[in-house]
């Protein structure tokens, strides 16, 4: 009996484990994806990418059984960003990020045919490159005389085992091969990612020199929808509820250097140059990477798609700036949700300030009939002398201009780190680092506080001590 996730309670999708009548993980925390790059998979390189499949082994009714899951391998190379063309009508060239000469600074990317990025020069499975599949489709060791499942190479196995640091007793197992007939999709897509846009072809229509691009890009999945208007608008969350598809709970993810001043935003980012880094969709995940902030032309942000989550990295790579900001303003739709987080109880969104605490959280939920939202949000920087101040505003009628989205504040909240913040860009040595991460967990709706609680505090947990990973050769 293959497990199968529906529309459950909050709580239920935060413990691991397969259907009753299958034995295998004893992993609780197992929501997030496992990534692995080929560094750590030495007995994979060489390998056709299309030809790696994953296996659990679990026991079904009593009986041992071999069980194909989804894997997922995503090529990246090194390449340059290049600069942002002089003009729109600069015709594109594979190479660099820009479609510019491949000049400048350098950096680890996905390759992507579809963008100037390119394939990876190494069409094989190489050190680099990143091989995903979900710590739900774990399973338990597989017993000496378990064999191989039918249709792999013999003697092709790497066996790879998940431990939880916060449970010593928790495990769970996964089991590559490689195999020239089986498809590594396992016949299942979790996320489905359709990228858009409004002028046609991206090679050849989208305005690397002076923006905006408008899209109607949508990525789903069986338990949310998310939608962009443009490169830096993020701007529709949608729950799939037991009634179906809930209502658009988002405003904006949103970025500033100060409140109410609109000089930089995602507006003004979209208006200006960039790039696709890669528009990625495969049966694991999606990945959605650009590059363009004004002037930061390096500045990236690259969004991964998971069935459940989305996980969204930042490298800022900019000349030195006063601060930024990174807050979700939410839409009328949310009005009547609670907002809570590890440090503030529950206070309802309705366009009325409540008294937030502005100590920093570890996590963040966004609850009601009209979907759950748990939510963390973490950086990580070499940069010194900088302070984070946390911002919360629910007012109908703030009196800062809100620079693009509707003009409310609805529940907004986000981290708001204040510098002034060294030079990030990487063409300008010496420079510091600043990444910012942000998990976004998608659940039906819920009024159920302890639920959402103890929910919000697995996915902190998945953020702060991970899930850890080893990788051995299979030798049955």
């Amino acid at each position: 009996m293959r497990r199968v996730l529906g529309v459950l309670g909050v709580a239920a999708l935060f413990v691991g484990g397969l259907a009753g009548c299958e034995v295998g993980s004893t992993l609780k925390r197992s929501g997030a994806p496992a990534v692995l790059t080929g560094a750590e998979l030495p007995d994979l390189i060489g390998a056709e990418p299309g030809d790696i499949v994953a296996f659990r082994h679990s026991r079904i009714d009593g009986e041992p059984t071999w069980t194909q899951i989804p894997v997922q391998v995503d090529e990246r190379k090194v390449i340059a960003f290049g600069h942002q063309p002089g003009t729109n009508a600069h015709v594109g060239q594979t190479g660099s990020v820009y479609g510019t000469a491949a000049t400048g600074a350098t950096a680890l990317q996905y390759a992507d045919p579809g963008t100037f990025v390119g394939a990876d020069g190494d069409p094989t499975f190489d050190a680099d490159d990143e091989l995903v599949f979900m710590l739900s489709d774990a399973g338990g060791v597989a017993p000496a005389d378990a064999g191989e499942p039918a249709g792999v190479v013999p003697g092709s196995g790497v066996a790879v085992r998940a431990d939880d640091p916060l449970d010593g007793g928790a495990s769970g197992w996964v089991y590559l091969f490689t195999s020239p007939t089986l498809d590594p999709s396992a016949g299942r897509d979790y996320v489905t990612y359709d990228f858009q846009l409004v002028s046609g072809d991206y090679k050849t229509t989208y305005l690397r020199a002076d923006g905006p691009n408008p899209e109607t890009s949508v990525v789903t999945t069986d338990r949310y929808r998310i939608g962009f208007t443009d490169r830096w608008f993020e701007t529709e969350w949608r729950t799939r509820n037991a009634g179906g598809l809930g209502p658009d709970l988002l405003d904006g993810h949103k970025n500033v250097f100060a409140f109410g001043v609109c000089g930089r935003s995602n507006a003004t980012f979209n208006d200006a140059e960039g790039a696709f880094v890669a528009n990625l969709d495969g049966p694991v995940r999606a990945i959605r990477s650009y590059v363009g902030a004004n002037s930061g032309p390096k500045t990236q942000r690259t969004h991964f798609f998971y069935r459940d989550r989305e996980v969204i990295r930042t490298d800022l790579r900019v000349h030195a700036i006063p601060a930024i900001a990174d807050y979700l303003d939410y839409s009328a739709s949310a009005v009547g949700m609670t907002y809570r987080s590890s440090t503030t109880a529950g206070v309802t969104i309705d366009g009325v300030q409540d008294s937030v605490s502005s100590e920093i959280a570890s996590w963040e939920a966004v609850h009601g009939t009209q979907g759950t939202l748990l939510i963390t949000n973490r950086f990580t920087t070499t940069a010194s002398g900088l302070a984070t101040t946390w911002f919360h505003r629910d007012q109908t009628d703030p009196p800062e201009d809100q620079c693009w989205g509707d003009d409310h504040y609805y529940g907004a909240s986000g981290a708001h780190i204040v510098g002034p913040i060294a030079n990030t860009d990487p063409a300008s040595p010496p420079f510091a680092t600043l990444t910012g991460s942000r998990t976004i967990v998608f659940l039906p709706g819920t009024t159920d506080a302890a639920a959402v609680t103890a929910g919000a505090t697995a996915v902190a947990d998945d953020a702060d001590h991970p899930i850890t990973l080893a990788a051995a050769a299979y030798t049955p």
